[in-house]
């Protein structure tokens, strides 16, 4: 890193709502008043070479859930019968913390009549805004249940582009960057967590695997497709909260997760003769498994068992350069695999909400997979109101032709 990159890191904490806030100057004079889902979509196309289902979504209204602050959202169903989500940036419910990311038990359901709290704010990853001697903060990615315990990934974040909440002209990429990523357990549903990372000390070292999400199954993790009664897989982009390019995939033995140990994790390094995947140790050596340049954003993957498939819902910026955050756009693949071939579906913007980080909680699939909501924050600034968790029905349909 050279002088100028050094200096040009920021001298006081920078939450992502205020990176988007700042680097957003104007631009709510240009969002539009249009409803939610205000893109239309577009036709499916396959950008993987696969031939997949041909598949249509429709998005109901949004509802925003009163009364909790914070982004990602990020959701798994637990052996208890409660879904855990961890939220980013965040006040969590009425009010309970100002951390950098905090563990949510949410009850109930299905949406809207679910209940939420904030159960551990999770103080030793730093307060709203708080940054480390690396210029970067603790943020959180992916989260699972299996055999009862939960997993979470966290990893260093730097909001590049905004120094001291103003847009910085020597760096205008606008693009978060994450890097060294580790795992935490909790055996007693999110009230205490193994040891926090230490810096320069990471599970997954670098960018190549800097923000994992678990791909999600059923109630604590059961599963039989693709071996997930035997595996945890996860997915991550190549080092970017926003507008990535490319995503890995990895795995571990269920009964090897526990140990929180990098050596037990393996990655896709080829295909043999039946194109099957080769896994072979070490996150640097892997090969991507879906591949969108400038369109890949940290995200997970969803089993629908009802349609025997696996969904991404992959979000992006697509005015990034015009620093228009209001303005989101989502692109829905999906995968007979969890390593593809990926085919989009489904292509819609939101304006002037800019809802980023789509998941899909298991719990509120139905049983056919025709129907499942989505949780999602939105841009920090929008007039809506809706940087926090904000529930949305989707129904999908077989298309014709």
């Amino acid at each position: 890193m050279s002088q100028d990159d050094t200096n040009a890191r920021p001298q006081q904490g920078i939450a992502r709502r205020d990176f988007l806030h700042a680097a957003s100057l104007g631009a709510l004079a240009l969002a539009a008043t249009s409803s939610l889902g205000g893109g239309p979509a577009k036709a499916a196309q396959s950008t993987q070479g696969g031939k997949g289902r041909s598949l249509k979504a429709t998005m109901g209204k949004s509802i925003r859930f009163p009364n909790c602050h914070g982004d990602v959202w990020t959701t798994t169903w637990a052996d208890d019968d409660n879904l855990y989500s961890v939220t980013d940036d965040s006040k969590g419910f009425n009010n309970a913390c100002d951390s950098n990311l905090a563990m949510n038990r949410i009850t109930g359901g299905p949406p809207p009549n679910i209940q939420g709290a904030t159960i551990n704010p999770m103080s030793e990853f730093g307060k709203g805004t708080e940054l480390k001697e690396d210029g970067a903060s603790w943020k959180a990615s992916g989260l699972t249940c299996v055999d009862g315990v939960l997993y979470l990934s966290v990893s260093r974040h730097f909001y590049e582009g905004v120094v001291d909440t103003k847009p910085n002209p020597a760096h205008r990429f606008l693009i978060q960057q994450t890097w060294d990523a580790g795992i935490i357990k909790s055996t007693d549903h999110g009230k205490t967590w193994s040891r926090t990372p230490k810096l320069d000390h990471a599970m997954f070292p670098g960018r190549i695997f800097s923000n994992p999400f678990f791909v999600q199954y059923g109630k604590d993790g059961q599963g039989t497709k693709d071996d997930a009664d035997k595996y945890v897989y996860a997915v991550s982009n190549d080092g970017t909260w926003n507008n990535g390019n490319w995503m890995t995939l990895g795995r571990v033995s269920k009964g090897l997760i526990g140990r929180l140990d990098p050596g037990d994790w393996e990655f896709i390094q080829g295909y043999d003769a039946q194109n099957q995947p080769i896994w072979r140790p070490r996150c640097d050596n892997a090969l991507y498994v879906f591949r969108s340049p400038g369109h890949t954003s940290m995200t997970g993957i969803h089993y629908i068992k009802g349609l025997d498939l696996y969904i991404m819902p992959q979000w992006y910026y697509p005015h990034l350069e015009e620093f228009r955050w209001t303005v989101t756009r989502w692109d829905f693949y999906s995968a007979p695999a969890p390593w593809g071939p990926w085919t989009l579906f489904h292509t819609q913007d939101f304006d002037p909400q800019g809802f980023y980080n789509p998941n899909i909680p298991s719990k509120f699939i139905s049983e056919d997979g025709r129907k499942f909501w989505i949780f999602v924050a939105g841009f920090y600034n929008s007039p809506e109101n809706v940087y926090g968790l904000n529930m949305i029905p989707v129904t999908l349909e077989e298309a014709t032709a």
